[in-house]
């Protein structure tokens, strides 16, 4: 792990840092706000390697990180596509075990 220390609003679409952590709130703002960008993009007609990430479809939810067990969460508005790629999601999640490694790196 390679700490660089606290970042700025600008570096949250940079290459700046891998991960960013920030409390529930905030997070799920910049979520929702990355989702809005890549909605009126499209709604545009622009095809962005870069915005599809930020397409839900794509990952249909993500775990919530800090209980005894594997917890995905998805977004309100999930379809067909997001359920099914959350599903497959949730079997990558318990297969790697995330949830044991986090309490044994942290215990």
């Amino acid at each position: 792990m390679n700490f660089i220390g606290n970042v700025e609003g600008r570096d949250l679409f940079s290459d700046t840092a891998d991960v960013i952590v920030c409390d529930g709130f905030t997070g799920n703002v910049v979520l929702k706000e990355a989702e809005g960008i890549y909605s009126l993009i499209k709604q545009r007609g622009i095809k962005d390697e870069y915005f599809e990430r930020f397409n839900y479809e794509n990952y249909g939810g993500t775990p919530i990180l800090g209980v005894k067990g594997n917890v995905i969460i998805g977004h309100g508005i999930s379809n067909d596509i997001a359920v099914k790629n959350m599903i497959i999601h949730a079997h990558e999640v318990a297969q790697s075990e995330l949830a044991s490694k986090i309490n044994t790196a942290f215990n």
